[in-house]
C-alpha cells in the first residue's frame, strides 16, 4: 500500500462535537489522496473509532494520551505517526474548505521544489468579520515586505520573507502544508505557549522554498476566544513571543550569523511591545524587559516609553 499524499494531523481534548464537524471536513474533500491522524489528548471520555469510521470510513489513526499532555504534544505525537508526503495541520474547531487539499496538491504538483505551501485563511463565527480584516491588512503588510514573485493568487517566496515575517507573522503563515522530510529540520512547537509563528520564522531563515495560495482553504473558528478580547492572555501571549524569539536568536543566530541582527532587532521589538502594553493597561512598566530591549536596540521610542511611565505615576 502506497502512503497519502497528505496526512491530517487533528490533536484533540474535551471537543467531540467539534472533532467530528473537523472530520465531516476532512471526509468532504475533493481530493481523496490523504489520511487523518487524530491524536486524543487524554479526554475524559475517550473519542471512539466507531465514530471516527462512521465520518472518514478506514482511512484515519487514533492515538490516545491517558493524560493531557497538551496541544504541542498532541501535534508532535501526530507528526510522529504520519506517512503522507506533505503534512498538514487541523484544530479540532477549524474546518477545512473542501477544496483544499484539491488545490494543494495541484500547486505542488506544478511547483515541484515546494516544500511549503501556505493556504488562506478564513476567520468564521461571531469575530469573523473583525478579524478577517485585521488578518487581511497584516498579510497585505507582509507581502509587501516580502515582495513575492506572484502568480495569480500563488506567492513565491525567497529570502526577503525572512525579514518580512520578523515584523508580523499573519495567521496565514501559521497552518503550513509542509514536506514531512522538514520534520526534525524546523522545529515543531516547543510547548503550549510556543507561538505557532516560530515554525514560519524558522523556516524562512533556513531559505526553505516556500509560497502562499492566498485563497480561503482553511476556516479558522473565531467565537471571542481570541486571546486580543482577554488582556491577561494577551499579556501571556505576549511573553510567549519574547522567548520564542530569544529562543530563535540563540539558534538561529548562531547556525545563521548574518540573520543575528535582524533577529536581535525582533527580540528587542517584542520585549517593547510587551512593556507598551503594560503601560496601555495602567500596569507598572516591566522594567526589566524595558533595559534590555534599550541595550539590544536602542530608539527614541524608549524615551516616549519611559517619559509617559513616570508622567503616568
Amino acid at each position: 500500500m502506497t502512503n497519502p499524499r497528505f496526512s491530517i494531523v487533528i490533536p484533540t481534548h474535551n471537543r467531540h462535537e467539534l472533532l467530528f464537524e473537523a472530520l465531516r471536513s476532512v471526509a468532504e474533500q475533493t481530493c481523496d489522496d490523504w489520511e487523518v491522524i487524530i491524536v486524543d489528548d487524554g479526554s475524559t471520555l475517550a473519542v471512539s473509532e466507531t465514530d471516527i469510521r462512521k465520518i472518514v470510513g478506514n482511512k484515519f489513526t487514533l492515538h490516545r494520551h491517558e493524560h493531557p499532555l497538551g496541544v504541542a504534544a498532541a501535534r508532535n505525537t501526530g507528526y510522529g505517526l504520519a506517512s503522507g508526503e506533505f503534512i498538514a495541520q487541523v484544530d479540532d474547531d477549524d474546518l477545512l474548505a473542501s477544496t483544499a487539499l484539491e488545490h494543494a496538491d495541484a500547486t505542488l504538483r506544478l511547483n515541484s521544489t515546494l516544500k511549503v505551501l501556505y493556504i488562506g485563511i478564513e476567520a468564521f463565527g461571531a469575530d469573523g468579520d473583525d478579524v478577517n480584516a485585521r488578518q487581511r491588512r497584516t498579510l497585505n503588510a507582509v507581502l509587501e515586505h516580502a515582495q513575492p514573485v506572484c502568480n495569480g493568487r500563488l506567492h513565491l517566496f525567497d529570502e526577503s520573507l525572512f525579514k518580512a515575517l520578523l515584523r508580523s507573522v499573519p495567521i496565514a503563515f501559521q497552518k503550513p502544508i509542509w514536506h514531512r522530510s522538514l520534520l526534525g529540520r524546523v522545529q515543531a512547537m516547543r510547548a503550549d505557549d510556543w507561538p505557532e509563528s516560530a515554525w514560519a520564522i524558522e523556516a524562512a531563515a533556513r531559505s526553505i522554498r516556500s509560497a502562499l495560495l492566498d485563497l480561503p482553504l482553511y476556516r479558522w473558528r473565531r467565537d471571542g476566544q481570541s486571546y486580543f478580547s482577554v488582556s491577561t492572555q494577551h499579556q501571556t501571549a505576549m511573553l510567549g513571543h519574547i522567548n520564542m524569539k530569544r529562543h530563535l536568536l540563540e539558534t538561529l543566530g548562531q547556525e545563521f550569523p548574518s540573520h543575528r541582527k535582524l533577529l536581535r532587532q525582533a527580540l528587542a521589538k517584542a520585549r517593547f511591545n510587551y512593556c507598551y502594553n503594560k503601560i496601555e493597561n495602567k500596569l507598572s512598566l516591566p522594567w526589566k524587559q524595558f533595559l534590555r530591549s534599550a541595550i539590544e536596540d536602542p530608539k527614541i521610542d524608549h524615551l516616549k516609553l519611559l517619559y509617559r511611565s513616570i508622567v503616568r505615576n
